[in-house]
Order: structure tokens, then sequence, then C-alpha cells
């Protein structure tokens, strides 16, 4: 790298992309210590040195209304930090996910560089999900960014096979999913017999993002208020962020059952998932942290009647979920809008409970074959904060500035 002041920027709009973000800022700071960080993250990547100029909910907006009604805002913060980053003049911008910001954010910035004396090389980790949302979204990504990088082998043939260069540089919930495991030579043995358990552990994750938590967790509620406990004895444990930690446990208050129920913070009780026997989830990366822990798991959402509705329009529900789309078939089954009541996953919740040893050892399967596809039966090939930290340091290296 250059002898100038080594700052980077670096975004991340939502827990999973500040787990990556933070993953990738490690591998930069083994390779120049001297590298400092500007921009936007959350937690974690604060702990690796991040000075956060927002807040990262701010920026962790997903639906189409959702998006409508703060249109002007995210325009504004795009503004502001193209001002910043021209302020500051760093020696990359890296973005993670939060695709409609972080695009909006690059064609500012490539347009803002034209004859101007300051440019550096645009990054972005995680593009769209083409293969559930079309690929006509692919269009615009093309040529954007000097370097595009996702977190599926399978992701990059996609993108191979419509012109445009997305490498596949290993993938960080995997390796942390290894490392635990590793650490801990009974998850490789998870075969937890039903019988032999007092209580059933489930897990209810609503989701990282205001509105997910605004639409998922009174379902969450119906459901633990109208399962049957005669039938079953379930603990329900509610993972969630440290930024949603206090709302959640406040509207789980309007719950009588005292016992039973625990409001946990995912990032620092990550381990739980060794013990959890079953999951209820909202669609995201966390449905592929479940199955590779071998935990047999519903796929959930709910959103405003607009986005929803123009959700059936554009996305191939076969795709959606991640687990579903790796292995090529239905393995996760996925509850939407209507479907993803307190009843129904109440009723697909039993029907799991009933099967579950089977249930068991199917997750395990799903679990071991998405680890083969990912090239991870082999650990030493892949360390994505090595691989991407160094990629990054090649395109700044042969970047023209």
């Amino acid at each position: 790298m250059t002898n100038k002041e080594k700052k980077v920027f670096i975004l991340a709009g939502e827990a999973s992309g500040d787990y990556i973000g933070s993953s990738v800022m490690k591998g930069l700071k083994l390779i120049d210590e001297k590298i400092t960080f500007f921009g936007i993250g959350g937690p974690l990547m604060i702990e690796e040195g991040l000075k956060s100029k927002y807040k990262m909910n701010d920026f962790n907006i997903i639906g189409f209304l959702n998006f409508l009604n703060n249109y002007k805002k995210l325009k504004n913060y795009v503004n502001e930090i193209t001002k910043l980053i021209f302020f500051e003049k760093p020696i990359v911008v890296i973005t993670i996910d939060t695709k409609g910001f972080s695009y909006e954010l690059a064609r500012n910035l490539k347009k803002s560089f034209i004859g101007k004396s300051f440019k550096c090389p645009l990054i972005h980790f995680v593009p769209p999900t083409i293969w559930a949302y079309g690929k006509s979204r692919s269009k615009k990504w093309k040529n954007l960014h000097d370097g595009l990088f996702c977190l599926f082998k399978k992701e990059e043939e996609v993108f191979k096979s419509l012109g445009i260069e997305c490498i596949y540089l290993g993938n960080p919930v995997i390796e942390k999913f290894l490392k635990l495991s590793k650490s801990n030579n009974e998850l490789l043995k998870k075969n937890v017999k039903f019988k032999d358990r007092k209580r059933l552990k489930c897990l209810l994750l609503p989701g990282s993002r205001d509105t997910e938590i605004k639409y998922i967790l009174p379902e969450f509620i119906s459901l633990i208020k109208n399962f049957d406990s005669k039938l079953y004895k379930i603990d329900w444990i509610i993972p969630t962020t440290s930024l949603h930690f206090k709302d959640v446990t406040n509207k789980l208050k309007v719950l009588e059952i005292k016992n039973g129920i625990q409001v946990v913070d995912l990032q620092e009780n990550y381990d739980l998932l060794n013990y959890a026997d079953i999951a209820i989830a909202c669609s995201g990366t966390v449905t592929l942290e479940l199955v590779l822990f071998k935990i047999p798991t519903i796929a959930i959402y709910k959103t405003d009647i607009l986005s929803a509705t123009i959700g059936r329009l554009l996305v191939n529900f076969k795709n959606v979920i991640l687990p579903n789309f790796l292995l090529g078939e239905n393995v996760v089954p996925f509850l939407f809008q209507e479907k993803c009541k307190g009843d129904d996953i109440s009723k697909l919740l039993t029907k799991y409970i009933d099967d579950i040893e089977k249930k068991q050892i199917l997750f395990n399967n799903y679990s071991n074959e998405i680890i083969k596809l990912m090239n991870y039966d082999d650990i030493s090939k892949f360390n994505f904060s090595k691989n991407s930290s160094s990629k990054i340091v090649n395109i700044i290296n042969s970047y023209n500035y």
C-alpha cells in the first residue's frame, strides 16, 4: 500500500454485515497496523477500531414501503457520506450488503470522482440475491465496483453466467461455525434424543431489522400464548441483537407466562446454538447458520401489505431461503405473510416436534452437504479474513489514484 495516510471507509447496515465487516477489518490490520477505519457499523466493527459516524440501524431498511418512507432521508445520507469521503480521502471504500443504500452510494461516488483530484477503489461484499429476486437486478451492478465479492460458490457461478465478475473468497459464517464445532466435538456428534429431554429448547429469531421485529415478534408472542404446553414442554429462547435487546424484552412483558421465556443477546450467547433442539427464524443469513448447526428450522417472514404484494411479483420463493438455494431443494419450510401467523407456526412446529428425531438426522445431513458444497470439507483451503484483506490490498495497490 502507499505511504499516505491509510484511512479505510467501511459500511455495514445490519448484524450479519457487522460480522463480515469485523472479519475484513481484522485481516487488513494484520497486513498493516497503521490502517484506520471510519464509516458505519455495529458493535463488532467498533470493537475492531471503527469510528462509526452514524447509527447502523439508520441504514437497516428493508421493504418497499419502508424504503419509500425513508427515501429522502437515505438520499440525504448518500450526499452527506459522499462529502465525508471526499473530506477524509480514504484509500478505499468498502460497503457490505445494505444493497439499496450501497448501490446509491457507489453510483454517487463514481459520478463525483469524474474530473476531481480525489478518487479511490469501490469494493462491495454480498451483492444482490439475483437467484431470488431476478437476474434483471444484476445489470446495474455491472462495472460499478472495482471489486465485487460474494459469500457462496454457487453465487459466483450465477454472476459469471451473466458476464459479471464476482469472486468467492470464503464465508465467515461457515468459518465461525467450524471454529466453534472444532472446539466442541459434541457438536459434530449432535443427535439429541428428544425422548431423553424433559423440555425442548426452541429458538425464536425475529430478525435484526426494526421492521422485521415490528411484524414478526407479535406472531411469536401469539405462538407462545397459544401453543399447547400440555402436549410438549418448551423453553422459548429469543436471541436478538444488542440494539434490539431492550425493545424485545419490553414487548414480551405482555405475556403472563413467567417461566420458560428468555431473551438473550445472540452475539454474546452464540454458543447456545449448540444446545437448541429446534428453531423458527426470520428469513436471512441466520437460516444458514441454524442448518449448519444441525438444528431443524422453520423460516418465516412478514412485512407490510405493499411490500408483500410487490415481493410476490418479483421474488422466486423457491430460492429465497439460503439453505434451499444452496441445496437445490425445499429443506427449510417457509411461511410468508398471511401464513406467518401464530396459529400456523404452532401447527408446523407441532409437526416438527412429532417427527423430531427424523428431522435431526435430516438436518445433520443438510449441514454436512452444505459444508462440502462450499468447499469447506477441507477448512485449510479458506480463510475469509485473510483472503478478503489480501484481495482488497491488491486492488488498492493496482488502482490508478
